[in-house]
């Protein structure tokens, strides 16, 4: 009898297991998501280092509210672009927050455990201070290179079946 109720049990196991990899690629995000999430983890280096670090420069508290005033926008646009990343991953919006304190917390840490963090992060507040937006995303990006736990989706090529590659004429000499 205990054989019956293990099948099923094993059975439902396995399509859980089988369904793994289909969650684990809709959790990754797009070229525009990744980009987002870069700029989020961004943000909270310098907000981390305003505060640590304001006993090595004592006018990053200034530049960071410099950096807030100016980018507070873009920072608006980032958190809805990274909601929506959260929602359409099935993890919702309380991920969302937890996701931005566990890139705070660590980001504390690193301030700790790398050499040189103050002197490193300094003058990335005027570069991000006078920043538009486009360049802000790209200093982020630069700065964060592969951003903590998202990973970009892997690119898909769709080419259509009744189309046959181009062939590029070459001109008699």
């Amino acid at each position: 009898m205990a054989a019956l109720i293990l099948r099923p049990a094993a059975f439902a196991f396995v399509l859980a297991l089988a369904a793994l990899p289909a969650a684990a690629k809709s959790a990754c995000g797009t070229p525009e998501e990744i980009k987002a999430a870069q700029l989020r983890q961004f943000h909270y280096q310098l907000q981390v280092a305003a505060l640590n670090c304001r006993g090595d420069d004592p006018s990053l508290p200034g530049k960071w509210s410099t950096y807030v005033h100016r980018h507070g926008g873009t920072m608006s646009d980032n958190a809805k672009l990274m909601r929506g990343y959260f929602q359409r991953t099935g993890k919702g919006a309380a991920s969302f927050d937890r996701y931005n304190t566990v890139l705070t917390n660590r980001e504390s840490i690193r301030v700790h455990e790398t050499e040189g963090y103050c002197e490193m992060h300094a003058p990335l507040f005027d570069k991000a201070a006078s920043a538009n937006g486009h360049q802000l995303i790209a200093l982020a990006g630069e700065t964060v290179g592969k951003p903590a736990d998202i990973s970009p989706c892997p690119e898909t090529r769709q080419a259509d079946a009744g189309t046959k590659p181009k062939r590029i004429a070459r001109k008699a000499e």
